[in-house]
């Protein structure tokens, strides 16, 4: 597949898609911060929840139709996100010191440094 193609299908490059699939679970992301002295705390958890497995799922889908090469980290990246979210925030499992805020951060951290490898072997990997 040409590089052409492959940006043509990136829903990453493509505004209406980027805002679906990224664009308002950020915003979310950043709302929980306002909302989290007002809201129940089992409201706040799934609004992370829902955010972080809403963007690993988008990246997952623009891998597979684009090949972007941040995308194939990124939505592993955030879906184990939302699960360790899920299950630390539910006190299902206990990480230690690491607590619901740490674990996003770190997801965070993460899929912004996945953007590294594209500035080192470029955006799209060169087979589907």
């Amino acid at each position: 597949m040409t590089e052409l193609t492959q940006q043509d299908q990136d829903f990453a490059r493509k505004p209406l898609p980027f805002l679906y699939l990224w664009g308002i679970p950020i915003v979310v992301l950043f709302s929980v911060n306002i909302v989290q002295s007002y809201w129940h705390a089992t409201i706040v958890l799934w609004m992370m929840i829902g955010s972080y497995a809403w963007m690993g799922i988008g990246c997952v889908i623009n891998a597979a139709r684009c090949g972007r090469l941040h995308c194939y980290f990124t939505g592993p990246i955030f879906l184990i996100g939302a699960l360790a979210i899920a299950l630390v925030g539910f006190e299902i499992l206990s990480l230690g010191p690491l607590k619901v805020p740490h674990i996003s951060y770190i997801a965070i951290g993460l899929a912004l440094a996945s953007f590294a490898l594209e500035w080192i072997w470029g955006a799209y990997t060169k087979a589907k």
